[in-house]
């Protein structure tokens, strides 16, 4: 097996942070310290952080105090490795090696009845991950995980390609909600669940999490049903004739980039449904403007349909006097 020491990203920070001195009376002094290297490596198929947490000169503290490592999980509980040198190297969350040093097991990776599938508990340290270095002072960067070379594999052997498709993707309007209509298959993976990602071109995107492979979601911003009264001053608007909240999700109401995420993930755009006759328009236009202005042949509902009955209804009136009034003239 060749070894490979690759480099996939160095963090050079400088943060400045304040240490307590030991006397009230003496004005808190300003310490320096310098993540020098914060380098992702592969080595012998294991994946590694070097690192290198410099002191600055005036620092009054302990110089040999050991170091603290944490790895900040955006989700969950931290990994800490304590009790370090100021200098040196540590396995990637999730890694692990046996007595000799050969790798065992991978972060996002598990072994299934004797194969490897992607996804564990450390998925979350392969996309980026926030680093904390601590001796006190304290600085962070945010590292990214190494990859693979045909020298060096920071994934298991023979390990498959995870994949995901996305079959189902269909806007639906029902009595004036708007929905998403989804589904996804995945290969290579034991995951179960997917998070959509709302991609809001403005602002926060909008995740909705731990949801089965397939199924239905309500639309960002809208609201469960139709025939309610949402007031204006607080957002609400008829779009399409169905309820979306514009001043918090104006953005969602036309073309969307979604990202299914189970690990992998794939993103693929999804447009805001149009208003069908089919999905109880307004009783009149002036309820529904877009459709109103847009398809000015949608078929009329509502008052304009219970106005054209009535016609109906007294045309038929008329006709039916009239064949009477001619039958009782031919008999006489």
């Amino acid at each position: 097996m060749l070894v490979g020491a690759l480099t996939a990203a160095a963090a050079l920070v400088t943060v400045p942070l304040v240490a307590s001195s030991a006397s009230a009376d003496i004005e808190p002094e300003t310490y320096v310290p310098e993540i020098t290297v914060a380098s992702p490596v592969c080595d012998g198929d294991v994946p590694y952080l070097e690192y290198v947490f410099e002191l600055p000169d005036d620092y009054e503290g302990d110089p040999a105090a050991p170091l603290t490592i944490t790895w900040v999980n955006p989700d969950g509980d931290d990994v800490v490795q304590d009790d370090l040198p100021l200098s040196g190297r540590v396995l990637w969350p999730g890694a692990e090696v046996d007595g000799s040093g050969n790798p065992v097991d991978w972060p996002g990776w598990s072994l299934v009845d004797g194969e490897w599938v992607v996804g564990d508990e450390f998925d979350w340290v392969r996309d980026g991950v926030t680093v904390v270095f601590e001796v006190n002072p304290t600085a962070e960067t945010v590292v990214a995980y190494p990859p693979s070379t045909p020298e060096c594999a920071t994934n298991p052997p023979g390990s498959p390609e995870a994949t995901i498709k996305v079959d189902t993707l269909t806007p639906l309007c029902e009595e004036g909600v708007t929905y998403l209509e989804y589904g996804v298959s995945v290969t290579g993976t034991p995951n179960t669940t997917v998070s959509l990602t709302w991609q809001n071109p403005e602002g926060d995107d909008e995740v909705m999490a731990d949801l089965p492979l397939s199924g239905r979601v309500l639309w960002p911003g809208a609201y469960p049903e139709r025939f309610v009264d949402l007031p204006a001053d607080e957002g609400w608007e008829l779009v399409n004739n169905m309820w979306l909240n514009t001043a918090t999700h104006g953005w969602a109401a036309g073309t969307v980039d979604l990202t299914f995420t189970v690990n992998p993930e794939v993103t693929v755009p999804v447009t805001y449904p149009a208003d069908t006759r089919d999905c109880f328009p307004g009783t009149t236009t002036v309820d529904n403007p877009v459709a109103g202005s847009q398809n000015p042949t949608l078929a009329a509902t509502g008052a304009t349909v219970g106005l054209y009955a009535a016609i109906a209804a007294g045309l038929a009136v008329v006709g039916a006097a009239v064949v009477l009034i001619t039958r009782r003239a031919r008999k006489s």
